[in-house]
């Protein structure tokens, strides 16, 4: 599953509105608006950073490997994730 769709899964199951995830963002002093958080989770803006990615799972209660690993994923090249994987 991709970063945008492992995202928009995690806040349905979360059941929060954009808006309140965005506050509670904010509290862990990551501010982020609405609309950016809606374009992630529609494919339309890259994933967030991993320190944000970290924060956005604890809030959302969802695997926060799943939707680090799934942004790295996107932007990665294919060609060093192919050598990570030959290297690791």
């Amino acid at each position: 599953m991709n970063y945008a769709d492992l995202l928009k899964q995690a806040i349905q199951e979360a059941d929060l509105s954009l808006g309140q995830i965005c506050r509670r963002l904010a509290k862990h002093g990551i501010k982020m608006d609405r609309a950016i958080l809606s374009k992630m989770q529609n494919n339309k803006l890259p994933p967030a950073k991993d320190d944000v990615n970290i924060v956005l799972a604890e809030i959302l209660q969802t695997d926060p490997d799943a939707l680090r690993v799934a942004a790295v994923k996107e932007v990665v090249s294919p060609e060093l994730i192919g050598l990570i994987k030959k290297v690791g």
